[in-house]
């Protein structure tokens, strides 16, 4: 709700003559404390939260007999209050808690002959406007309970996802959405249909969506709120709301750029642990030179993620090099098959055995003799990514190389290992 207050909310509580306001839901307290300094003397804040981001007492001494903090659930409080001038419900996202809320704040405003608080609801759009979501499931009663579970959303789609997809994976949200009894909207539209009196309702669809919920008979009494309500819903209003959501998209991609950065610096350090590791172990097991496998490490970093094709590691003996080439396959999650040939069919097992060894046999490979690549058609696709020469090829195996080159996507590269300087040039 607080990015709505400058050009919505304060406007409205002003032309409303709030002095008496309840705000369901603190968070953290950010709109806690531009409520009060904007209400003034002699109003008063009652501010609901059961488990406050933030320690109330600051705002209690900053702001003596002006602020009353109620740390419970809004449905054991609303109902003791007295009536207020307006109520911003941003609370328990749920049919049940909602409706009862907004009909607790009704009874009390009846009871005492006054007029129903100016309803400012957040949450009214997706995801929560068509769909429960419970902070703690047992708090509500089992009959106004949706089936539920931890799993995230999408637009679009009525069912939860599957896990590690979507927004808000870790909250209770309702099975399905939609339909009687679900959802912050569902429960504003059946207190609407079923209020005696006229009213007029202003439905903003931005950031979660918001309602602002107005008796018709205080609207004629305050022509300022009426006109209040006209410019939220005018062409300057909409035009201050369009940049409002511009401002509030542009925020949101710079933050998911920063996470999606440090997500990827994080996996980076990850991958080459684990690729440190790999090659340590198969150097101090001889099965190759530690040199020559970070030369191979060296042309595999450089590989351009984007370029399509396989990578090709060929040459005499050729398990360790195949091992760290299937490694950094794995590690850095890239959608590619790894080839080892290796220059006679006696090679071919050792590889295997290595590969399954490091369990590296999840990662698409194919690992031949020299003969039987050769003898096979060129395999169908871009090309080759990389082809690693590991060794000086000989006789037939320098006729597959030779080969191999000829197949290089345009963006690929050849590499010579050490061992095979002659074999084909870098690039």
């Amino acid at each position: 709700m607080f990015p709505f207050w400058t050009p919505v909310i304060a406007p409205v509580l002003t032309a409303a003559g709030a002095r008496n306001v309840v705000e369901i839901g603190a968070l953290r307290g950010d709109n806690t404390r531009q409520i009060i300094e904007h209400l003034g003397p002699g109003s008063v804040l009652h501010v609901i939260d059961p488990v406050p981001g933030f320690d109330p007492t600051a705002h209690e001494r900053e702001f003596p007999g002006r602020y009353v903090f109620h740390q419970a659930l809004s449905l054991d409080v609303l109902g003791d209050l007295p009536p207020m001038d307006a109520a911003l419900v941003d609370g328990d996202h749920n049919w049940h808690t909602v409706y009862h809320e907004l009909g607790l704040l009704r009874q009390v405003a009846r009871d005492a002959g006054a007029p129903l608080p100016v309803l400012v609801l957040h949450d009214v759009g997706w995801p929560y406007g068509r769909r429960d979501l419970y902070y703690d499931p047992d708090t509500i009663p089992a009959e106004h309970r949706q089936p539920h579970r931890r799993a995230g959303m999408r637009p679009g789609r009525r069912d939860l996802l599957p896990e590690g997809e979507g927004m808000s994976q870790d909250l209770c949200n309702a099975e399905v959405e939609g339909g009687p009894r679900n959802g912050v909207r569902t429960a504003l539209d059946d207190f609407v249909a079923e209020h005696d009196r006229p009213l007029r309702t202003v439905v903003l669809p931005l950031y979660f969506g918001l309602a602002i919920v107005v008796e018709e008979e205080r609207l004629a009494r305050q022509p300022a709120l009426a006109a209040a309500l006209d410019r939220v819903e005018g062409p300057d209003g909409l035009r201050r709301l369009l940049e409002l959501g511009e401002l509030l998209r542009v925020r949101a991609m710079a933050h998911h750029h920063t996470v999606a950065r440090r997500a990827r610096d994080h996996q980076a350090r990850l991958a080459a642990r684990y690729l440190d590791g790999v090659t340590r172990e198969l150097s101090v097991g001889r099965h190759a030179s530690d040199a020559g496998l970070r030369e191979l490490r060296r042309a595999l970093d450089a590989l351009d993620p984007t370029v399509v094709g396989d990578v090709v590691v060929v040459g005499d003996g050729v398990a360790a090099e195949g091992a760290v080439a299937c490694a950094h396959v794995l590690a850095h999650d890239l959608d590619r098959t790894v080839r080892i040939v290796e220059a006679s069919p006696t090679g071919v097992e050792p590889v295997r055995n290595l590969l399954a060894e490091l369990d590296l046999a999840a990662v698409p490979v194919e690992v031949v003799a020299a003969d039987d690549a050769l003898g096979a058609p060129a395999p169908a696709g871009p090309g080759h990514a990389l082809v690693y020469v590991a060794t000086e090829p000989e006789g037939g195996l320098r006729q597959l190389v030779d080969r191999l080159v000829g197949e290089v996507a345009p963006d690929g590269g050849v590499v010579a290992g050490a061992a095979a300087a002659g074999a084909a040039p870098r690039h």
